[in-house]
């Protein structure tokens, strides 16, 4: 079975074919990140309109890589939020007039959900897990069981991908700053600044605002200190700093969300997965509470239009499809659908 994932909710155009679910036959991803960096953020017109420039050249390349024709796909697996609407219309409307030419099914996959599936390309899906989804825009503990998810707890202010890229950003690093400061934090120390722990009354919620603040402070302090500049032994200090504390406190969470769910697995996704320190400290610090942790392999991490095919797959074989009335739903929830 030859799925054709369909991945347009930001930034990038993505389309995949996967075979069986298993297999990745190809994953072609075209991002407008370049377009973006001088903003310092991303620009929804600019990102939709760059979407719909590289759709159908990406699709082409997709089926080219795979060695398929448009006639072999049995089914269209397309993300429908949450996302920019502009960006997921383009996707949708996409998918739809290939699924109507090709007179084959077609379902509209949640992008978040995506991103813990992306975890079992090729391996066996767990009976029960936590599942840890970080990203630029969201922060999120979940608890899956026999395709049932539970919210355990997300971000009650900033997504921790946002808040790397307001750090970095107050450090005069280059957008988006989460891969900057993962790299910068490799070259400092990570004792020369300490963060209070935010303390919320669901032990499994996230919040990431506090910390930015306080980094504004202590930037505040040099550039008074050191005429309005910042050294870059600070900045080293700095990103290794916050990048231990962030990390630190997305390890313990996960984990006691393992712990109190009585589960031996943990799964996580999204852009922020792809950080290293976050791979390591989470994969050993799981292994000695004997919890087993699993990341998708790094180009999964980011958005990719495989897991969009993996969730769609992986849902179809339950039954599910959509309708001709399939939309964008920018502020799709976890779970939802």
């Amino acid at each position: 079975m030859y799925t054709l994932g369909i991945e347009t909710s930001c930034d990038e155009t993505s389309c995949s074919v996967l075979k069986d679910g298993d297999t990745i036959l190809s994953n072609v991803i075209s991002s407008s990140l370049f377009r973006h960096k001088q903003f310092g953020g991303i620009v929804p017109e600019i990102a939709s309109r760059h979407c719909l420039e590289q759709i159908e050249t990406v699709f082409r390349e997709s089926l080219e890589l795979a060695k398929i024709k448009p006639e072999d796909i049995d089914l269209i697996a397309v993300t429908e939020g949450p996302g920019l609407i502009g960006s997921l219309l383009v996707g949708i409307s996409f998918a739809k007039a290939v699924a109507y030419r090709l007179k084959i099914p077609i379902i509209g996959v949640n992008h978040l959900e995506a991103h813990l599936a992306a975890n079992f390309i090729g391996s066996k899906v767990p009976e029960k897990y936590v599942g840890l989804l970080v990203s630029g825009g969201h922060s999120i503990l979940s608890y899956h069981e026999k395709e049932k998810i539970k919210i355990l707890g997300s971000t009650v202010d900033d997504a921790v991908g946002e808040a790397y890229d307001k750090a970095a950003k107050l450090l005069g690093l280059s957008y988006p700053g989460g891969p900057v400061m993962d790299k910068l934090a490799g070259e400092g120390n990570p004792q020369v600044f300490r963060f209070t722990k935010p303390k919320q009354e669901n032990p499994f919620a996230f919040s990431f605002s506090g910390i930015k603040t306080a980094v504004l402070y202590e930037v505040q302090k040099q550039q008074k200190k050191n005429g309005n500049s910042l050294l870059e032994s600070f900045v080293r200090d700095m990103a290794a700093s916050f990048q231990s504390s962030v990390v630190s406190w997305m390890v313990e969470k996960t984990l006691h969300a393992a712990e109190v769910m009585k589960v031996k697995h943990a799964a996580v996704g999204g852009g922020v997965s792809a950080n290293s320190w976050l791979r390591k400290s989470l994969v050993e610090e799981g292994a000695r509470r004997g919890v087993r942790v699993q990341f998708p392999e790094r180009i999964l991490s980011l958005d990719n239009a495989a897991m969009i095919a993996r969730r769609g797959w992986e849902l179809f074989k339950k039954g599910k499809k959509s309708g001709w009335n399939l939309t964008g739903l920018p502020n799709l929830k976890m779970g939802i659908k």
